[in-house]
């Protein structure tokens, strides 16, 4: 993944759950706005002995009503040295339920305020996927990690793991030596099945398919073969994710034998019985494919930010039907775009040199909903794309600073929104 942070830390444990502190008001234009502090509850309450960073104040100030009703309050910073190791993502789970990943992974429900369980699995970037009984996390592994690979190749060290609803490991997947003759490049091509019982992943040269319960694995396409349709031939499929047990949308590269060159962005499904391949052109819209997700029945594909012209391509993956978002500016997804859990909003993030604007989208309507601005005297926290979740359910957006960068502790504040 990219240090664009992607696949989204709040710590855990905390008496303070991600609901905030002051009223919601019925017509939006006044945010919930809460501050996270959290050390797990392992921890002692001893902050004065923490050797950690201290962190600058960070205000967070709502801008609705163009700005002329801005509500600002003080935000307190967070000290990751309470997980023994720095905050390093945050990821919906279902719900009111996020995955924290610290020095291991912890599943936070939000709503409780409250760490329910953990698990001791440590990775770089990671992506995490839920299934009917479970979750699937899915890594790049840490080059000290003791942890069994799922891997394309020994060296690329990627890892996936499946949990149950407790966040127990049922099975850890090792890809190491499973293709010989073919490499994974990113996590993002790897996907489970909705009931668990299949894990899709798409290499260099085909697409694969993983029995969890026979632990065998079976091309389903080899691009060179079998990877024609309409006149174009698929390069790569770097995003998958599940419709159906047996369906995949997949968004990669293919080339056109009709205009010749280079590949163009492309999304389409194939069927794990079958290899029954589509494959639609988007040449004038450059799909950003390490940035897909998915959030309910919704697949969202941003644009690559070097020709970022303000708008999101969006895909009803049951209907099959795409559509188009146009932001506020033309500028905005640059800086990223971000899906609820269940598709109902996308987020997108405005850089500035001592702050971040966080504007939420309503994905029916497409009409603007919500801004909010976070502000902290230290610009180093804006120097790096954020990681933003957002829960339908609750109306929360999380917003996660400086978590890829060592020099500062990472910094989380939330703020509640009406649809």
């Amino acid at each position: 993944m990219k240090t664009k942070w992607m696949c989204m830390i709040l710590m855990l444990a905390l008496a303070l759950p991600l609901s905030a502190c002051g009223d919601r008001q019925e017509n939006g234009n006044s945010s919930e706005n809460g501050a996270i502090n959290m050390e797990p509850q392992s921890v002692e309450d001893d902050l004065s002995e923490n050797t950690g960073n201290e962190s600058s104040e960070m205000n967070v100030m709502d801008q609705q009503d163009n700005g002329t009703d801005k509500n600002m309050m003080a935000v307190s910073g967070f000290k990751d040295s309470a997980f023994s190791g720095k905050v390093s993502g945050c990821y919906y789970a279902d719900g009111s339920r996020i995955i924290v990943a610290a020095d291991q992974l912890y599943l936070y429900d939000t709503g409780k305020g409250e760490t329910i369980a953990s698990t001791d699995i440590s990775m770089g970037d990671l992506c995490v996927q839920t299934f009917t009984d479970g979750y699937f996390v899915v890594g790049q592994g840490k080059d000290d990690s003791s942890n069994a690979s799922f891997a394309a190749s020994e060296s690329s060290g990627i890892n996936g793991y499946i949990l149950n609803k407790d966040f127990a490991v049922q099975d850890t997947i090792s890809f190491s030596g499973l293709l010989s003759d073919d490499f994974i490049p990113q996590i993002t091509g790897i996907a489970v099945s909705q009931d668990g019982k299949q894990v899709a992943f798409g290499g260099l040269q085909g697409l694969y398919l993983y029995d969890v319960s026979s632990r065998k694995v079976r091309t389903i396409l080899n691009y060179s073969e079998e990877g024609t349709a309409d006149n174009m031939q698929i390069v790569t499929m770097d995003s998958l994710t599940f419709t159906g047990n047996n369906t995949l949308v997949y968004v990669g590269m293919a080339t056109d034998s009709s205009i010749g060159g280079d590949g163009v962005s492309v999304y389409g499904t194939v069927s794990t019985d079958s290899a029954n391949l589509t494959i639609t052109k988007k040449g004038d819209y450059k799909v950003d494919t390490e940035e897909v997700q998915k959030g309910g029945n919704l697949l969202i594909m941003p644009q690559s930010f070097d020709e970022n012209n303000g708008t999101l391509l969006m895909l009803d993956t049951i209907s099959n039907t795409e559509n188009t978002m146009s932001f506020s500016s033309r500028s905005e997804g640059k800086d990223g775009v971000y899906c609820s859990g269940q598709g109902k909003y996308v987020a997108t993030a405005v850089l500035e040199e001592s702050s971040v604007t966080i504007n939420i989208y309503d994905t029916t309507s497409g009409k603007s909903i919500h801004t909010e601005t976070v502000q902290d005297s230290n610009s180093a926290y804006f120097m790096r794309i954020p990681q933003i979740l957002i829960l339908d359910e609750s109306g929360t957006c999380i917003v996660v600073l400086g978590r890829g960068i060592d020099e500062v502790n990472t910094l989380i504040t939330t703020f509640g929104f009406v649809g």
